[in-house]
């Protein structure tokens, strides 16, 4: 099964979402769930095309994708900006003066950082989820 990269980019009137490998795999939506819907129906629509090309391995290829969204680092912090820096830097761990030099591209980003941080954002997404109010 091959990985599909979505790569997502915040635009003036909301997001847009193409895959680097595959040119056919493109969409723009006003927020992260019409998108997400938008590219399973361009995926459907890609499929259905080379059926009728008679690409039948290529076709089944494509739907049976995993599909994995990338978002840029700065604009993720832009986008979900109701996620407090600051606070966010200190949930992980992270100085948070360094944390919002970070987000502003003001100070590199080394790959290990990067994988601290999006795993602290992955940590809190599973924390929320796991919330009831009562």
């Amino acid at each position: 099964m091959k990985n599909l990269i979505i790569t997502i980019e915040k635009t003036g009137t909301g997001l847009s979402a193409y895959a680097g490998d595959y040119p056919g795999i493109a969409t723009v939506a006003g927020n992260f769930s019409e998108l997400k819907e938008n590219i399973s129906e361009v995926i459907e629509a890609e499929t259905d095309y080379l059926l009728e090309k008679g690409m039948k391995k290529e076709a089944k290829d494509l739907k049976n994708s995993t599909i994995e969204y990338a978002v840029d680092f700065n604009q993720f912090f832009e986008y979900f900006s109701m996620i407090n820096k600051t606070e966010f830097a200190k949930y992980i761990g992270i100085n948070p003066s360094l944390f919002r030099q970070y987000t502003k591209g003001i100070v590199p980003v080394s790959d290990r950082r990067m994988a601290e941080i999006e795993n602290g954002i992955h940590k809190l997404a599973k924390d929320l989820s796991e919330i009831s109010f009562v």
